[in-house]
């Protein structure tokens, strides 16, 4: 059996963008992840196939001790499995990766590091303070602010030049504080705490030594977070990432399952995005389905959703040749649908102009007849007026062939935001059902006149419901932007 090497890789910090390609194809090819919890949960997504297990450390928390994930770690490699201990930031940087390291080289069991970026670094850089810059700070000292053993003393810290970084050391600030004071560091030197969430949000806040030797942190600053000391922290008004951009300042939430396109154009614009996907898929009615797929023989499919497609093609190509299609119409809702269908090397023979169903429906009219056979295969809760037309117009068979869940883990909302996007009812009734019609701000964006009816029904008020030109998350992006820029004032 081969043995692969065990793979110590640091998932960097502040959001999935921020990982390395190197660790990207590590993903795609593994069998097992045992991961920790400081990291965007949201990698995970890059190993669909993998297991994963969860062994992540908190203070006086520890889902599994560090000897038992050792021995984990050995245990799949030994079975032959591709093995990631996947960490938050770096794994050589405070994160115990050189343990793991030494563990794995005693035992003679190759590995491999993928370095990730570290908090010491990314988390000011997103504050806006540089942990180095010319006639400011020419170093930079990475600093654990909490030790295993043994009293602490950071006073010796205090003749070290340039920027002090601590990790781990929000439990003692204010002993951090005072030590360096007692090794005679200017009582003025500015202080920071910096914390980031696994959305890349940075909250942070501002003082000087001798106020934190004085007084503490206040009350509300909790660990994680990083302590950065040093002349730099006093850039960070100036320096600020994007800060002249249209979008600059505004948190904006969006719903759907694959919205990473639409979250990096906002991010383009300034906006900080935060991914909260309300809808989970799985297949439904497939005893039916691969009876319908195993005698198809329809002259025309209609899609109303990537899903559908990406379900039917899945299905159908397990038991199936894609030139057994050969003749067969295909009419899709619209362009996001038409470019699923086209990854499976098929173009659509037509879509509406406005992208629902009952434009479908419209549109379909003059193309099927009585003497054609329909398949329309779609979700559960779909809007029955295509369904019904279709039978009207055609002899149809309609198949549900998934459903739309909600998502089985919640993830907190940000303190305050002041957008929320939607791209279908399913997560409009989703994101009420978790957060209550409370959380929705004063301004919801809705993909299409469909989800923006559901907005209604759930008591939004209509004046606060922006819909793009087109049902495309292309134009729902415009929108968000037009409307959060040119009317600031209003919200």
């Amino acid at each position: 059996m081969s043995k692969y090497p065990v793979i110590l890789a640091g998932a960097g910090i502040g959001g999935r963008d921020n990982i390395t390609l190197a660790l990207y194809k590590a993903l795609a090819r593994a069998d097992v992840i045992v991961y920790d919890r400081l990291m965007d949960p949201t990698i995970l997504d890059f190993a669909p196939h993998a297991e994963k297990i969860y062994v992540g450390k908190a203070a006086e928390k520890h889902t599994m001790a560090q000897e038992d994930i050792q021995a984990l770690l050995e245990n799949y490699y030994r079975a032959g499995k591709r093995a990631i201990r996947l960490k938050g930031g770096d794994p050589y940087v405070f994160g115990r990766g050189g343990e793991e390291a030494f563990y794995l080289s005693e035992r003679s069991i190759p590995f491999r590091v993928i370095s990730g970026i570290t908090s010491g670094v990314a988390v000011p850089a997103m504050a806006g303070i540089p942990v180095t810059q010319r006639n400011v700070a020419t170093s930079v000292s990475f600093i654990t602010g909490h030790r295993a053993k043994g009293e602490n003393d950071f006073s010796p810290y205090a003749a070290v030049p340039g920027t002090l970084v601590f990790y781990m050391g929000l439990g003692n600030s204010q002993k951090i504080a005072k030590d360096l004071l007692a090794g005679e560091k200017d009582p003025k030197t500015p202080f920071a705490v910096l914390k980031a969430s696994d959305d890349g949000e940075i909250t942070s806040f501002y003082s000087s030594l001798e106020k934190v030797a004085a007084s503490g942190l206040p009350e509300h600053i909790t660990s994680p977070g990083l302590i950065v000391v040093g002349d730099v922290v006093d850039l960070h008004e100036d320096l600020m990432p994007l800060n002249h951009l249209p979008l600059s300042g505004r948190k904006i939430i969006l719903t759907g399952e694959d919205q990473h396109a639409m979250a990096d154009d906002l991010r383009d614009a300034g906006a900080h995005v935060f991914l909260r996907p309300m809808i989970e898929t799985e297949a439904v009615n497939q005893v039916q389905f691969e009876k319908d797929l195993a005698d198809f023989s329809y002259d025309a499919l209609v899609f109303t959703s990537k899903n559908a497609v990406d379900f039917f093609f899945d299905a159908f190509l397990q038991s199936r040749d894609i030139r057994d299609l050969a003749g067969t119409s295909i009419y899709v809702v619209g362009e996001k649908t038409a470019r699923a269908l086209a990854r499976y090397g098929l173009r659509a023979d037509g879509h509406p102009d406005i992208y629902d169903g009952r434009h479908l429906s419209e549109f379909l009219k003059s193309r099927v007849d009585a003497s054609h056979r329909i398949y329309y295969p779609h979700a559960q809760g779909s809007d029955p007026y295509l369904e019904d037309t279709l039978r009207k117009i055609a002899r149809t068979t309609d198949r549900v062939i998934y459903s739309s869940v909600a998502p089985a883990n919640i993830r907190p909302l940000p303190e305050a935001y002041d957008a929320v996007a939607f791209l279908s009812p399913s997560a409009v009734k989703n994101f009420i059902a978790a957060y209550g019609l409370s959380s929705m701000p004063a301004c919801a964006f809705a993909i299409g006149e469909t989800t923006k009816r559901s907005l209604v029904k759930a008591g939004v008020k209509k004046e606060n419901i922006v819909t793009g030109e087109k049902a495309t998350q292309e134009s729902l992006c415009d929108a968000v932007i037009e409307k959060l820029s040119r009317r600031e004032a209003d919200l």
